[in-house]
């Protein structure tokens, strides 16, 4: 068993810069993983940031589209070009922010046709599932690590 002063050298390695560091780390190794929940829950639920829909193809839509698009049906942003294929996460500020790299992303996010402005970023409830199956048990390690134990 480690003594006071043992533990006490031990807990001295739990600078926040190191921590901060590793964290940042961990989280661009899982970039892809929380990008593709962006795109799923654009491409497949059609919801924004909120859980809304994010908009529905129109009877015009319909029939310009020859049938493709269905009146009604909800916007997947998969016929939006090179758009969910373009999405990107960075780091502003400490702030982790998405984007995507298609030129037409300020027109998608403007138009009059999708519901919502509010298509980058996590759910909560994404956030949630991030934060209890990837950055908790990774923190937990990374300080055990760290601490030697």
């Amino acid at each position: 068993m480690a003594t006071l002063q043992e533990q006490l050298n031990k807990a001295k390695k739990l600078d926040q810069n190191r921590l901060k560091k590793d964290l940042y780390k961990f989280i661009r190794s899982i970039e892809k993983e929380i990008i593709e929940l962006e795109k799923k829950r654009i491409s497949e639920d059609s919801e924004d940031i909120f859980g809304k829909p994010i908009g529905f193809y129109s009877k015009a839509t319909e029939e310009i589209s020859g049938g493709k698009k269905e009146w009604g049906t909800p916007f997947t942003g998969i016929d939006t070009g090179n758009w969910l294929k373009g999405f990107y996460m960075q780091e502003v500020s400490g702030v982790l922010r998405f984007r995507s790299t298609d030129p037409k992303t300020n027109d998608i996010l403007s138009s009059k046709h999708w519901l919502s402005d509010k298509l980058f970023g996590l759910r909560d409830k994404d956030l949630k599932e991030v934060i209890a199956t990837r950055l908790l048990p990774f923190f937990i390690e990374n300080s055990r690590k760290l601490l030697d134990i």
